[in-house]
């Protein structure tokens, strides 16, 4: 199961001008430029912010606890590329929680004059109260090498899309160990002081009018693992199978979902139990998955996952995927892909994939 939290808030710092707010922008900014104003290298800092509490009382209503990795509960941080100018083929950002609250403010880089009602490189609520960050500028984060401090990821002639594992700082905060003041995001130390230009990374904002807000996904392994003899027979590599999720056309955004997988093998003779041109009701291997595409870009929602995307088998020959559609943006179309891999002992000899010819949509 995969649940998502969009981000509440999110901002970008800017060293050049330490108390301007963009709090509305439609962009988070991570660059180091050249600043006249500034008098010499200045670089930007994006923050973003993330309300665990709804998703987290529905895990623990379901018996997850959120504050370990009991039951394989991973929290995955991912923020979405809009443009990138003048990048590095290698590059690294780094992602910190941070230590003080802030707010978000109604600025845009493009107000003139600048708005100062919220977070700035200077203040964490704007020019009025004018709370500055403590004994700092550009924002007061924890900074340890723990990967409850910090986490790295690194690009390498890739496009960069930020998608990084940062459970450990979600349970320090589940954990009553720091407070969820969120995220920020940084150059790594030596690559934001240098004098090496690294290029723009602009990343879609929560005020983005796109589908690409930024999100924390939960991940976890809810499936059923009872597999045994006598639930129906396992499809092999040379089986010609068709898939067909029992779809509706419609699910609500706010729901939680179970779709029925019918597997059949195509041609030889028909059976009560086969549909037109199938023979026989199958069930997919052990070690199969799922994976959600936005029909009208083609791209993934959500990947496939050993764990979180894994699709289960009850007391019967049907499989199962569990979906809950509230990651998923309304009025659109999705379709579904399944991955089946194949085993001879412990090593994977063949891997298909299958994609449903039919599609659904979530609705508001």
């Amino acid at each position: 199961m995969i649940k998502t939290i969009f981000s509440s808030k999110d901002s970008t710092l800017y060293q050049s001008s330490q108390s301007a707010n963009t709090g509305n922008d439609g962009i988070l900014q991570l660059s180091k430029f050249v600043s006249s104003s500034f008098g010499d290298l200045a670089v930007t800092r994006p923050v973003v912010h993330f309300d665990t509490t709804t998703v987290s009382a529905s895990l623990a209503a379901n018996g997850i606890t959120t504050a370990s990795s009991a039951g394989g509960l991973q929290w995955w941080l991912k923020l979405f590329i809009s443009e990138e100018k003048d990048t590095q083929t290698e590059y690294q950002v780094v992602i910190h929680p941070i230590r003080e609250s802030w707010t978000k403010g109604s600025g845009k880089s493009t107000h003139l004059p600048l708005t100062s009602d919220g977070v700035s490189w200077q203040y964490r609520d704007g020019t009025v109260p004018a709370t500055q960050w403590t004994g700092v500028l550009g924002g007061r984060f924890f900074s340890g090498s723990a990967a409850s401090e910090s986490i790295t990821q690194a690009f390498n002639n890739v496009q960069g899309d930020i998608e990084v594992n940062v459970t450990d700082m979600v349970h320090a905060w589940h954990n009553n160990q720091v407070t969820n003041n969120g995220f920020i995001l940084k150059r790594s130390g030596s690559q934001e002081t240098d004098s090496t230009i690294y290029g723009d990374q602009f990343y879609y904002s929560r005020n983005t009018n796109t589908i690409y807000s930024p999100r924390l996904e939960a991940r976890y392994d809810d499936a059923s693992h009872t597999f045994t003899a006598t639930q129906g027979t396992k499809i092999t590599v040379s089986h010609e199978v068709d898939i067909q999720p029992r779809l509706r056309p419609e699910y609500k955004q706010n729901s939680q979902e179970r779709i029925w997988i019918n597997t059949f093998i195509k041609g030889g003779a028909r059976s009560q139990a086969g549909s037109v041109g199938s023979t026989y009701r199958h069930h997919l291997p052990q070690s199969s998955s799922y994976a959600i595409i936005d029909n009208a870009t083609g791209e993934y929602v959500y990947k496939h996952d050993k764990d979180a995307t894994y699709v289960g088998r009850t007391g019967t020959t049907e499989n199962y995927i569990d979906i809950d559609m509230n990651g998923l943006f309304p009025e659109r179309y999705y379709a579904l892909e399944f991955k089946i891999n194949h085993y001879s002992g412990s090593n994977v000899i063949a891997t298909r994939y299958y994609k449903s010819n039919t599609l659904f949509k979530v609705v508001k």
